[in-house]
C-alpha cells in the first residue's frame, strides 16, 4: 500500500493506493471503504500479530465493485486510511469498493500479491447483501478447533489428547479441557498455534485415562448430559484443589439420584457453587464414615 498526495502542496490530499491483479493485469487502484464496511481489527499491539510467518498466509481473492453506484446513491467513499476520497484529478487511479470478505478484511496492509476481482452490483444495497450472505455462510475457528490447531501445529501432546478427547466424548473444548485440569484462553490457543513456542500454563495436568476416569465419575454422579458442561467441571476441579483427585471421584461416585433431583430442584443463583456444596457434603459424609470405621 503506498501513500500518494493527489492534491497539491499546499492542500495535499493523500489517499492509500494499492496494487491489484484483476484477469493477470496488474494495476493500481484505490481501494474504497464505507461506513458500512466491516471494522477492520487493529494489530498495533498484537504481540501474535508481530511474530507470525505472513508467508503463511493462504492465497485469497479480494472482491471489489465499481464505485459509480455508491458515488450515485451519495454513499461516502474513504481509503484505507479514513481519508475522504472526493474530488481527484484526471488520471488518478480507479476507485473500487470493497466488499468486505471475512478472509482478508485485514490483509490489505500487508505485502502480499492481491489477486482481485470485479463483481458487478446493481446497488449499494446488492452489494452489501452480498457481504452480508458471505459473512453468515462464513465460519471463525472455535474454541474447539484452536485447542485442535495449537495442537496440531506445536505437536504439544497434550493439547492432542484434549482435542481427540473432546471429540470421543462430544463435548466442547473448554469442558473438554477442565477434565485435563487445564484452563486456557482462545487467544492463547491462538497464538499457540501461529507462534509454537509459546508455553501452556503451569501446572500437573492429567492423562487421558485420569480424564477419563473423572468423566465417568462426573456421569455416575451427575448424568452424561451434565458431564459435558462447563461449569460441573469448573465446580468438580475447584473441589479436587482442594481435597484431591481420588478424593473428589470417591466423592462424586457416592452421588445418589435424590442428589441430582435435589441440584435440578434449586434455584440457584451461582450453580457452580451449589455443586462444589454437594460433593463438598460427600467428601465430609466419606470423611465421617471412615472415621466411625
Amino acid at each position: 500500500m503506498n501513500i500518494i498526495n493527489f492534491g497539491t502542496e499546499t492542500a495535499p490530499k493523500w489517499l492509500a493506493v494499492a496494487t491489484v491483479s484483476i484477469k493477470g493485469e496488474e494495476q493500481d487502484i484505490i481501494p474504497a471503504f464505507t461506513d458500512y464496511s466491516i471494522k477492520q481489527k487493529d494489530f498495533s499491539k498484537d504481540k501474535v500479530y508481530t511474530a507470525m510467518d505472513k508467508s503463511k498466509i493462504l492465497p485469497t481473492i479480494f472482491c471489489l465493485t465499481d464505485a459509480e453506484v455508491f458515488i450515485k446513491e451519495n454513499v461516502k467513499l474513504f481509503d484505507y486510511n479514513g481519508q475522504e476520497i472526493d474530488g481527484l484529478p484526471e488520471g488518478a487511479p480507479r476507485i473500487l469498493v470493497c466488499l468486505d470478505k471475512p478472509d482478508n478484511i485485514n490483509l490489505w496492509s500487508l505485502d502480499i500479491p492481491i489477486k482481485a476481482e470485479i463483481v458487478e452490483c446493481d446497488s449499494v444495497a446488492d452489494a452489501y447483501q452480498r457481504v452480508a450472505t458471505t459473512a453468515y455462510l462464513s465460519q471463525c475457528p472455535s474454541k474447539d478447533d484452536w485447542i485442535g490447531l495449537a495442537g496440531i501445529v506445536s505437536k504439544d501432546e497434550l493439547l492432542l489428547q484434549i482435542k481427540k478427547f473432546s471429540n470421543s466424548f462430544g463435548m466442547n473444548g473448554t469442558a473438554a479441557q477442565g477434565y485435563f485440569g487445564l484452563d486456557t484462553t482462545t487467544s492463547l490457543m491462538q497464538s499457540k498455534a501461529i507462534v509454537t513456542s509459546t508455553l501452556l500454563p503451569k501446572g500437573e495436568h492429567r492423562t487421558y485415562s485420569q480424564a477419563e476416569i473423572l468423566m465417568k465419575a462426573t456421569v455416575q454422579a451427575f448424568g452424561a448430559k451434565a458431564a459435558k458442561q462447563t461449569r460441573y467441571i469448573k465446580a468438580i476441579n475447584y473441589c479436587i484443589s482442594q481435597y484431591g483427585f481420588d478424593r473428589i471421584c470417591e466423592a462424586l461416585n457416592n452421588i445418589e439420584a435424590d442428589e441430582k433431583l435435589k441440584l435440578d430442584a434449586s434455584k440457584c443463583e451461582d450453580k457452580v457453587q451449589c455443586l462444589q456444596g454437594i460433593i463438598i457434603e460427600q467428601v465430609h459424609i466419606l470423611h465421617k464414615n471412615s472415621n466411625n470405621n
